[in-house]
């Protein structure tokens, strides 16, 4: 793998080093990690604001908690229109939007389910 060299500021240098010893990474191996996060994350159309809001909720899948059937299908309704801006803008298809693209629907196990 050929590699490139790049500055970066001190004090996130540092908090690369300590956050990559917990997972046994070096310092350029977490900013790389961080990097593809970040990626990933900007390819899935999300903002700043989705990701501080998933974070924030404590939900570690991405999901936000709703208090009520009335706040559940406000939060419906915002990712169907944060989707189709998604598919608009051409972040995403809308064939990919589907849970059953890929395969997916195929390869789905039922959860306490005898089938």
């Amino acid at each position: 793998m050929s590699s490139n060299s790049i500055r970066v500021g001190a004090s996130l240098f540092k908090q690369a080093q300590q956050e990559g010893a917990l997972m046994s990474r070096s310092a350029a191996q977490q900013i790389e990690y961080w990097a593809r996060v970040g990626a990933a994350c900007e390819a899935a159309g999300l903002t700043v604001a989705d990701v501080a809001r998933m974070l924030g909720s404590g939900d570690t899948q991405g999901r936000v908690q709703a208090s009520s059937e009335k706040e559940l299908w406000a939060l419906k309704r915002q990712q169907q229109r944060q989707d189709l801006a998604s598919v608009k803008g051409g972040r995403h298809s809308a064939a990919s939007m589907s849970w059953f693209s890929g395969g997916r629907g195929k390869s789905a196990k039922l959860v306490d389910s005898p089938y």
